[in-house]
C-alpha cells in the first residue's frame, strides 16, 4: 500500500512538473510573449521564479488601467478568489466584502513610491506608474530587488487591449521555502489567483465598455 502511495505521488509530481507547471507559467501568453522583453526585466538578479501570463480584453487601455491601478488590500482587492484574501483580514476590501465591481475615483491616484499592500503586513512599492501603459510593483531588501511584478498594457487597435503580467523573483530561499514555492505558491499564486485576476479585470472592463457603447 505504501509503495502504491509513493508511486502515485511520484507520478503526480512528474505530471505537474512536465505538463501542468509549464502551462501555468505562461497561461494565456504566446511563446513569443513569454520570450519577449517586458518593462522590469533585469531588475531581479538571477531570478529563480518567473512567469508570464496574458489576456486580450475587448476594451480600451484607459478602462483596463482604471481597474488595474486600484488593486490592493483596503483598496479594490484583486478581482480573484476573495475568500482567500479575506483570510488575512476580514475587512480586506475598501468597500463591501469583495473585490470592487466598479472604478473607484478616489483610488485612481497611485503614484511612484506608494505602497500597494497584499496583506496588512506585506506591501510592494509602486516603482513605475505609467497610466494606461505600465505598472511595476516591487519588493526590495537593502536596495536589492527581490521581486518585480510588472503589468504591461498593449494597444491592439479597434479598442482592444492586451494585458500582460510578468513576475520575477529571487528571495534566496532555502530548500524548504523553494519546495513551498514549487508546490504551493506557484500553483496557488500564478495558477489560481493571478489568472483569476486577469479574468476579473477582463470581465469588468468589457462590461463597462459595452455600457458606454450602448449609451
Amino acid at each position: 500500500m505504501l509503495n502504491k502511495i509513493l508511486l502515485f505521488i511520484v507520478c503526480a509530481l512528474l505530471v505537474y512538473t512536465m505538463l501542468v507547471r509549464p502551462w501555468i507559467l505562461k497561461m494565456g501568453a504566446t511563446r513569443q510573449e513569454a520570450a519577449d522583453a517586458m518593462p522590469g526585466d533585469g531588475l531581479v538578479a538571477n531570478p529563480n521564479m518567473e512567469y508570464t501570463q496574458a489576456v486580450t480584453i475587448h476594451a480600451p487601455r484607459k478602462i483596463v488601467w482604471q481597474y488595474l491601478v486600484q488593486v490592493g488590500y483596503r483598496r479594490a482587492g484583486w478581482y480573484n478568489w476573495d475568500f482567500i484574501n479575506r483570510l488575512s483580514d476580514r475587512n480586506y476590501f475598501y468597500e463591501g466584502n469583495h473585490s470592487a465591481d466598479r472604478i473607484i475615483p478616489e483610488l485612481q491616484q497611485l503614484q511612484a513610491g506608494d505602497v500597494v499592500y497584499l496583506t496588512p503586513q506585506l506591501g510592494m512599492e509602486a516603482d513605475v506608474v505609467q497610466p494606461s501603459q505600465n505598472l511595476i510593483l516591487s519588493g526590495k531588501e537593502a536596495g536589492r530587488y527581490l521581486v518585480v511584478w510588472s503589468y504591461w498594457l498593449k494597444d491592439l487597435g479597434n479598442d482592444d487591449t492586451r494585458l500582460l503580467v510578468r513576475w520575477t523573483s529571487n528571495q534566496n530561499e532555502g530548500l524548504g521555502l523553494k519546495l513551498i514555492n514549487f508546490l504551493l505558491i506557484e500553483p496557488g499564486g500564478a495558477g489560481i489567483q493571478q489568472s483569476q485576476m486577469l479574468k476579473g479585470i477582463k470581465v469588468r472592463a468589457e462590461r463597462d465598455y459595452q455600457i458606454t457603447l450602448s449609451n
